[in-house]
């Protein structure tokens, strides 16, 4: 029996469903009041949805790193420019929350939760802040 027809069959059926990954969402959403800065993402897919893990920094007065994964039914990106974040609050403070995502091309926006796990300082360098220095007291 020759396996290789059915498999090439299924492999194109499952690379059908891949969807480009998402962005941050542009409108602004005052029931999301956190910024996130997402500096690395590793994604992956199946049948079930996107899977990942990455690094971002949660902006504000005091700019804490933080590790994350995820489970979502669209991936998303990272955010090339120092300007873009996506738009969160928190689910479980400290410890899971939701951002919002947004389809490219598109005005649909999605939700993802992501399980945080909290740094006392930040990943990426930010103006006013010296590579090094510690982050500001928290206020």
């Amino acid at each position: 029996m020759n396996l290789a027809a059915p498999a090439a069959i299924l492999l194109f059926a499952m690379m059908g469903q891949y969807e480009a990954p998402g962005v941050a969402s542009t409108a602004p959403n005052p029931d999301y009041p956190l910024h996130v800065r997402v500096l690395m993402n590793q994604r992956s897919h199946n049948r079930f949805g996107y899977h990942g893990f990455g690094r971002a920094d949660l902006l504000g007065p005091t700019i804490r790193g933080m590790d994350y994964t995820f489970d979502c039914e669209r991936g998303f990106m990272h955010n090339e420019h120092a300007d873009e974040f996506y738009q969160a609050r928190w689910k479980k403070p400290d410890q899971k929350m939701e951002i919002l995502v947004q389809k490219v091309g598109s005005d649909h926006v999605e939700k993802c939760t992501l399980e945080v796990t909290l740094k006392d300082g930040p990943y990426g360098r930010y103006r006013n802040q010296p590579a090094g220095a510690p982050p500001p007291p928290p206020q």
